[in-house]
């Protein structure tokens, strides 16, 4: 069974700033992988640097890799475990 949460925060890219994002993150059996829509400068710079950080509402920071980049959407895989994930989403 594949668990997906849907949240609100900012997506922050290094050394560029951030910008409000929604994102949903899948959790598989692989591990956690997801999408986030934000400002296409913030995810240009997140899929240039190969790393940005998802922060949620409550202030959780989630470390991702940027995989994909379509206008303002941006495919990821989550770095963070899945205990760490789970602390961050407060599931």
């Amino acid at each position: 069974m594949v668990t997906t949460i849907q949240a609100k925060g900012w997506l922050r890219a290094s050394d560029f700033g951030s910008a409000t994002a929604n994102f949903e993150i899948r959790f598989e059996s692989g591990g956690a992988v997801g999408e986030v829509r934000s400002e296409l400068a913030v995810i240009t710079e997140a899929k240039a640097a190969g790393r940005a950080n998802l922060v949620t509402e409550a202030g959780r920071w989630i470390a991702i890799r940027p995989l994909e980049m379509t206008g303002s959407l941006l495919t990821f895989r989550v770095l963070d475990d899945e205990a760490t994930l789970n602390r961050s989403l407060a599931r």
